[in-house]
């Protein structure tokens, strides 16, 4: 199981090749907790990506940059608490079309700024793609659940 301070979620035991990934998810919610890193959160995404959240898409790196801005318009503070993932590989290693793609479910604590906390439970799938020695989204998708407090 995760820590609960940590952004590092379980990852099947027998799948110890995942590191970078592990290393990569880790580093992205940190990213994505902090409302003044929105140029580096936006560097997590290949240029013609793909995210859809809840009932938000975007497309591009304009589109996604709108996207995060949007993200913070009414929340104060959050916290990612990525807890499992589900990685696969699908590809033979040697094509520029191999990709690293995954499940993962967790929760995430908003605090909105007219005072208001939130829990949402969120479920995602994500397709990774290497850029010149980097890790990047080439598509990531989330389903939300709002809990009540």
């Amino acid at each position: 199981m995760a820590s609960p301070h940590s952004y590092t979620p379980a990852f099947p035991s027998d799948h110890t090749l995942y590191w970078r990934v592990e290393y990569f998810i880790a580093k992205f919610y940190a990213v994505s907790d902090d409302p003044s890193k929105n140029e580096e959160w936006v560097d997590y995404f290949l240029p013609d990506a793909t995210v859809i959240i809840g009932d938000k898409l975007a497309k591009g790196t304009e589109e996604l940059r709108r996207l995060r801005q949007g993200m913070w318009e009414h929340v104060e503070t959050r916290r990612h608490k990525p807890e499992k993932v589900y990685p696969a590989s699908f590809g033979t290693g040697d094509s520029d079309e191999d990709v690293i793609e995954y499940m993962l479910h967790g929760s995430l604590d908003l605090g909105m700024k007219n005072g208001e906390q939130q829990a949402v439970s969120w479920a995602g799938c994500a397709v990774l793609k290497e850029a010149d020695g980097q890790l990047k989204y080439k598509l990531y998708q989330v389903y939300l659940h709002r809990k009540p407090i």
